[in-house]
């Protein structure tokens, strides 16, 4: 079987600009959402509790948009990750590891990321990215997302910073 060709990130990104203003409003509401509850319990920042709570918001927040965001299943990886699909992109959410994609957790996500996982049917033209939202380490604040074409666990084809106002894009092949 032949290996799938990987598409240039210019493709992804068109197929995808429509979504990332929804994203970006999903991640700073949802970052507002989590410190309102923090403080309503009179709880300092606990940055496992504020990526949960962002994670449910922005999955009912693109649930509410018509983005079909689902849970993880949770053999598949932690809590902070959910999984879509737009067009022939599988997208898994993760909260960023200081930036870059977390270390594959099970077999399943290691897979995913060799490209060796394809969704939804084994032969599709579908091609798996990770969009990973980034915070501040002491205070949970947003701080933007990455769109990345994993080869491995430590390897990316391509990589792009998405902003709210553009996008600004990485060497290919760079190690997470």
């Amino acid at each position: 079987m032949k290996a799938k060709d990987v598409p240039p990130f210019h493709t992804a990104l068109a197929d995808l600009a429509d979504y990332f203003p929804v994203f970006y409003d999903a991640f700073e509401s949802g970052t507002d959402f989590a410190k309102e509850i923090s403080e309503k319990l009179n709880a300092s920042y606990d940055p496992w509790f504020h990526a949960h709570l962002l994670r449910q918001w922005v999955k009912l927040f693109l649930q509410g948009r018509d983005v079909a965001a689902e849970d993880y299943h949770p053999e598949n990886l932690a809590m902070s990750g959910l999984q879509f699909s737009i067009k022939h992109w599988f997208i898994r959410m993760r909260k960023s590891d200081c930036g870059d994609v977390p270390s594959p957790g099970s077999r399943r996500f290691h897979a995913y990321l060799r490209q060796q996982l394809t969704f939804p049917g084994e032969f599709s033209e579908t091609h798996n990215l990770v969009l990973l939202w980034h915070a501040n380490r002491n205070t949970g604040d947003f701080k933007g997302l990455s769109l990345v074409y994993p080869l491995s666990a430590s390897v990316n084809k391509w990589r792009v910073e998405i902003f709210d106002k553009g996008v600004n894009w990485h060497d290919s092949h760079k190690r997470s």
